[in-house]
Order: structure tokens, then sequence, then C-alpha cells
């Protein structure tokens, strides 16, 4: 996770460094929607057994993988 996040923050104020401004509603929808969703998930996290979280996780990559690849290979 730190590696994550240190990451997303150099990436972030390099943005900003060249002039790129985020779009305030869409910053504020994507908190609101990250903090819903990350309770929904450790609900789930907390009752299952780490098998079933392994296979959702990586279901949820691949879909994530394949999606990215059809988006850049067919567009």
């Amino acid at each position: 996770m730190f590696i994550m996040a240190f990451i997303a923050f150099t990436g972030a104020v390099f943005h900003f460094a060249i002039g790129g401004v985020p779009d305030l509603r869409v910053c504020i929808a994507c908190v609101v929607f990250t903090l819903f969703w990350a309770r929904i998930a450790a609900l789930f996290a907390n009752k299952a057994e780490p098998k079933t979280l392994n296979r959702v996780t990586g279901s949820v990559l691949v879909i994530l993988g394949v999606s990215l690849f059809l988006l850049f290979v067919l567009a």
C-alpha cells in the first residue's frame, strides 16, 4: 500500500505541476463512491474465507485487465 500511495502521490504532484486541474465534481464523486464501496468490501472481507477473497480478487483483476486490453486494442 505504501508503494501504491507514493506512486499515486508523485503522479498527482507532477500532474498539478504541469498545469493539470481536476474536475472538482468528479473528485468528490470518486471520494464518495470509494468510501461507500470500501465499506461494503470490508463487510464482505470480514465474513469471507481467505480462499474466497483470493478468488474474488483474482476475478476482479482479470476482468479489469481484459477490459483495459479491449479498450486500448479495439479503440
